[in-house]
């Protein structure tokens, strides 16, 4: 096992971090490299020398008011990096390292989801310990992001599979569990016979079979724990509006589908043979007019399998204090996503009691809703929240090994008795047998009552779903070191929420619901201020790779293996057979032979390129075809910005020879402009819009715009000065090493023109660099819309649109021409002001309803009036 010692010592071993004052610092980049002409050697021989000498403003954990806290979905220790790997914390440093310039306190931790069934069945096949092969993959994987070159807090770093963090995992279980939201109860789950466990439904397929097994997955009636997330259904629902969220998207309504709406309420009722069965209903008060309890033939009390008819079993009816009969019948209308119905006061379900020779429930009270579920609550049988008719509990129960233990001792005298707090955590047994299930160790399982002493109690074998390892992380690590409580209650209000959250859309679903149950719930234990965890989120689409597909079977074939006729028709044949084949992109597979190992693109290319190839070109919210055909673009790139350092060199250190020209100043000022748009575009783009791909773009935009400057303005422009400067700084965030020997070749330059500046600190490494500002006096957009449809713009400077007021922006609007044209027929309900500083305004005006004649011409009247 992993005792504290040894996670501890491996962490000082081999990350500790080491910051350097700046008088210890050298700005001195690589000068023997003194090639006009840019190679691959030059940015590897660039990383290495950069690689421990990049100083990066780290986290400052007593100043919050300026925090930033930047959150990437921590991986699961496979021991490789595969490219989905790459462009998330590709895209997280590179905001991480933008937020810092801004001058922004960043917390931007890394630790591992650790614990699950793929170490475990990877450990069993090679024979060894989970816990060694987990720590083995975990260094792997550390140096492997070092070499990507992320800037990770690495103090902050945990493991989910380390005792110092699944204790609190287990404490947070015992809090749900003392408010009788974890319980335990026999349940139909799906079981996998491979890999001997208990699955969620989302890890089936379509097909029936285990995602991880490949097996067909057969149903078990067991006894299993669950988290009753349904009791946070309603507030969860409401989160979702909540103010605080931003960029969610879609991600809402996935998130409002999974949950449901809220509009109904479970109850339990009794059988007689005292198990109970859960009923859903929307119309409670109907319970009072119930004859029958009608279940689907594939429930579980269908213990006999019939199509239809009456069961032996009944049920009371504590709001009449009739017997209801159960029946199984696939003519009722059953609620979604349920296999139970209670009879209502209605012709149909009078017919199907008929059928069954049951009487009819006659009422002699007129319960209310409210009168139902309040005698509901009173009797302990639900209807104390509403819920969907979809969402259920949380299912936690694993039957495995490599997992955390449920802090549960089963007593013959006092049932299911919580661990004292004092007792954890309770640790997995060392040196155990490779693959044993804690179910059959039986010396682990042997323990004494903490509530009487007896010494027949057995341990919990279950072990808890890795979900819920991952469900708090993002808590623990502002407090990793914490031995007194799961987090500090004053850091957790101070830090949380997470400013932005960075991960696949795969998990925007499940992991997300378990993570703003969890905060919610932390949220009333007064560990966060805000419900909600996570304000912004960043859904990165996943890498694909090429595929090669025989068309008539479907075999996956090596490229070597495949003509291509036609790439841009995508047409092509086996080699071999000559057999159409599809070429397709699709998820990075082995078994697909599309994957690519990132560590051969960063040995070939370094990890700046890599990095600037993975964020160019697609959005990060887009699924990214990795193709050698898109790297040329970005190698140019960088070639060219070598160039134009080097040529900057090369031109100050002959000014005696260069005159300065009549045009001079014209070209200064179109560089002010340049650079200003280009900074305007490129910060919007990191900061609002999370676009990476146009931020490159811009960068590549004002390269462009700087390589036009004749020579004199190279020499002796104080615009083309600031506008080179900018440049480095904004292309810092993506390619940090790279960017370093620019930024060491520009200060190292001769002849300054501007030796004091806002904009430059000539003294300092480009991370203690300032990002740069929009003047004042520079001219932004002005957008006008009309029922959120765009009418026309024009420009302001940004120093009026920056502070200018909705009454202002209101004046403004009207006032304009295109605007008053457009409205002449239509009257001004409401308006919206948005201000996205230095960078645009919009002004949405909301009118009544206009005529179907006008709605129908809209889009043309639009298009005459920006003609116009």
């Amino acid at each position: 096992m992993i005792t504290n010692w040894l996670f501890n010592k491996i962490k000082l071993n081999h990350y500790k971090t080491v910051k350097l004052t700046w008088s210890a610092y050298s700005t001195i980049g690589c000068t023997h490299l003194q090639e006009k002409i840019l190679t691959e050697d030059m940015k590897k021989v660039i990383e290495q020398h950069w690689k421990d000498r990049i100083i990066y403003k780290p986290f400052d954990p007593s100043n919050h008011k300026e925090k930033c806290y930047v959150l990437s979905m921590f991986p699961y220790p496979s021991g490789e990096l595969h490219m989905g790997h790459v462009r998330v914390y590709s895209i997280s440093d590179t905001i991480a390292r933008f937020y810092r310039l801004l001058g922004r306190n960043v917390f931007q931790p890394m630790g591992w989801d650790a614990f699950g069934l793929p170490a475990e069945n990877a450990a069993i096949q090679r024979k060894i310990p989970a816990n060694k092969w987990t720590l083995e993959n975990i260094e792997r994987m550390r140096k492997q992001l070092n070499d990507l070159g992320c800037s990770f807090d690495w103090n902050s770093e945990l493991a989910t599979c380390d005792p110092a963090y699944y204790k609190w995992t287990q404490k947070i279980f015992l809090m749900l569990f003392n408010e009788g939201l974890a319980y335990q109860c026999e349940s139909m789950v799906n079981w996998d016979p491979v890999d001997q466990t208990v699955l969620a439904d989302e890890q089936v397929d379509e097909n029936g079979l285990s995602w991880r097994s490949g097996a067909k997955v057969e149903k078990k009636l067991l006894k299993q724990w669950f988290i009753k997330t349904t009791k946070f259904a309603d507030q969860l629902y409401a989160g979702l509006d909540d103010p605080i969220l931003e960029d969610w998207k879609d991600i809402i309504n996935l998130q409002k589908h999974w949950i449901g709406e809220c509009d109904g309420w479970n109850f339990s009722f009794k059988l007689s043979n005292d198990k109970n069965i859960t009923v859903w209903s929307k119309s409670p008060e109907e319970f009072q007019y119930a004859t029958f309890i009608a279940i689907r033939k594939e429930h579980l009390l269908n213990t006999d399998k019939i199509d239809s008819g009456l069961l032996s079993l009944r049920a009371k009816n504590p709001f009449t204090g009739h017997e209801l009969a159960i029946i199984v019948t696939d003519e009722v209308e059953f609620p979604p996503f349920n296999d139970v119905y209670v009879s209502s006061n209605n012709e149909g379900d009078a017919k199907i009691a008929e059928k069954f020779g049951l009487e009819k429930s006659q009422s002699s009270m007129n319960l209310s809703r409210d009168e139902v579920l309040s005698k509901a609550a009173e009797l302990n049988m639900g209807g104390d929240f509403k819920i969907s008719s979809k969402l259920k509990d949380w299912l936690i129960s694993r039957q495995r090994f490599w997992g955390t233990p449920i802090p549960i001792i089963h007593c013959p005298s006092c049932g299911a008795v919580p661990v004292k707090d004092e007792d954890l955590p309770i640790k997995l047994p060392e040196n155990d047998e490779v693959g044993k299930p804690l179910s059959q160790n039986h010396e682990w399982l042997k323990c004494s009552c903490p509530k009487c002493g007896n010494t027949d109690a057995k341990r919990e074998s279950d072990t808890m779903d890795t979900f819920v390892d991952s469900s708090w992380y993002f808590l623990r690590y502002l407090d990793p070191q914490n031995q007194l409580d799961l987090v500090d209650k004053k850091l957790g209000n101070e830090m949380m929420p997470v400013d932005i959250y960075i991960g696949g859309k795969e998990h925007a679903v499940l992991h997300l619901y378990y993570a703003r149950f969890m905060n919610h719930f932390l949220h009333q234990k007064g560990y966060v201020k805000d419900a909600e965890p996570f304000k912004k989120l960043l859904v990165q689409g996943m890498v694909k790779g090429k595929t090669y597909r025989v068309k008539e079977n479907g075999l996956y074939l090596k490229s070597n293996e495949v003509e291509i006729i036609n790439e841009k028709k995508g047409k092509a044949v086996e080699k071999e057979t000559k057999r159409k084949v599809e070429v397709l992109w699709e998820k990075m597979s082995k078994s697909k032979f599309n994957g690519v190992d990132p560590i051969d693109v960063i040995q070939s290319h370094g990890c700046d390129t890599t990095r600037l190839i993975m964020l160019g070109d697609v959005a990060p919210t887009s699924h990214r075809n990795w193709s050698e055909a898109t790297f040329p673009g970005i190698i140019k790139w960088q070639k060219r910005l070598w160039m134009t350092l080097h040529d900057f060199h090369i031109h100050r250190q002959k000014i005696n020879e260069i005159s300065i020209s009549k045009e001079f100043d014209e070209h200064e000022e179109k560089l002010l402009d340049s650079a200003n748009y280009f900074t305007s575009t490129a910060t919007f783009n990191f900061k609002i819009s999370h676009q990476l791909s146009i931020a490159i773009s811009r960068l590549q935009g004002l390269t462009n715009a700087i390589r036009r400057a004749p020579p004199d303005v190279v020499c002796f422009g104080k615009q083309y000065e600031r506008a080179l400067s900018a440049q480095i700084i904004m292309l810092a965030p993506f390619a940090p090493h790279f960017s370093s020997e620019l930024w060491s070749r520009f200060i190292s330059a001769p002849n300054r023109v501007t030796e004091k500046s806002d904009y430059i600190n000539w003294n300092a490494d480009i991370f203690d660099q300032q990002w740069p500002k929009v003047d004042s006096h520079h001219k932004i957009e002005f957008n006008v819309k009309v029922n959120n449809l765009f009418i026309h713009k024009f420009k302001v400077t940004c120093a009026a649109l920056n502070r200018m007021s909705q009454d202002e922006a209101l004046h403004l609007g009207l006032n304009h021409e295109s605007t008053a044209k457009y409205i002449k027929d239509k009257k001004i309900m409401a308006s919206q002001w948005k201000i996205y500083e230095d960078y645009e305004g919009i002004l949405n005006l909301i009118t009544d309803q206009v005529s179907v004649e006008s709605t129908e011409n809209e889009h043309e009247n639009v298009k005459k009036i920006v003609e116009q």
